[in-house]
């Protein structure tokens, strides 16, 4: 079996699995419903704020709280990638089969990714409904959403690790919270500093920072290269944390 072929076949087998689980669902719902009440509101503010584009008053503070609320929603979605696997038995079979570990971990993270995109895709109705305010600016919308797939992508590395080191999947979800959490506090650690240095390096390893990029339009290649060294990373220590099952 070929290594893609391998991914693309356990992949379509976990987004199956996570479509047919009412999590997603309930969890769609509550992000439509959250989500939909602060565009309004947003959007009946800007009104108020007439010295200001609909990209200040309205797309800037909608996307900030879409990238804030997946620190939330990601643990969720990622707590039973590898801890139901733990809990029902089943690790040992998925991780003897002819797949390798970085097959398995590369697929889990893009069945999660999946339920992410179908979340973040019921929110395409805000660019219509600001297209119908005669909003023109799509770059700023197009770069944002790159940024929030990239910036979900990399807070599902983080949850996939942390739901690798146990089989309790409400663990595994404050797991991934509270690593998610302490990354973003780099960037508040980096505004709080008196050192220019030091607070630049702080800011540097949050991905919030980098996040920011996108939503301004202002994308450079050291965005790129941190976010994708990010799920790298932590990619390579949930490969870590399945291999010491042989230890």
């Amino acid at each position: 079996m070929s290594f893609f072929k391998g991914i693309w076949l356990l992949t379509a087998k976990e987004i199956k699995d996570s479509f047919l689980s009412p999590l997603v669902y309930i969890l769609s719902a509550l992000f439509c419903l959250l989500m939909g009440w602060l565009f309004f509101n947003y959007l009946i503010a800007s009104k108020e704020f007439t010295e200001q584009t609909l990209t200040q008053s309205v797309l800037l503070p909608i996307f900030g709280n879409m990238n804030f609320i997946f620190l939330f929603l990601a643990p969720l979605l990622t707590m039973r990638t590898f801890a139901e696997e733990k809990k029902l038995k089943t690790i040992e079979l998925l991780l003897t089969s002819r797949l390798s570990h970085a097959q398995i971990i590369i697929s889990k993270i893009l069945g999660t990714f999946a339920m992410a995109v179908f979340m973040i895709s019921l929110t395409f109705i805000f660019p219509v409904i600001l297209a119908m305010s005669g909003y023109e600016h799509w770059n700023i919308v197009f770069s944002s959403y790159g940024g929030i797939f990239l910036s979900v992508l990399c807070y599902i590395a983080v949850g996939c690790f942390a739901s690798s080191l146990t089989e309790n999947l409400v663990i595994a979800a404050l797991m991934g919270f509270t690593i998610l959490l302490g990354i973003m506090l780099f960037s508040l650690t980096g505004n709080a500093t008196q050192n220019v240095l030091l607070g630049q390096i702080f800011q540097y390893f949050a991905v919030p920072y980098h996040f920011d990029s996108f939503i301004k339009g202002g994308i450079r290649s050291f965005n790129l290269i941190y976010l994708f060294s990010f799920i790298g990373f932590f990619g390579f220590l949930t490969h870590i944390s399945l291999e010491s099952r042989r230890w």
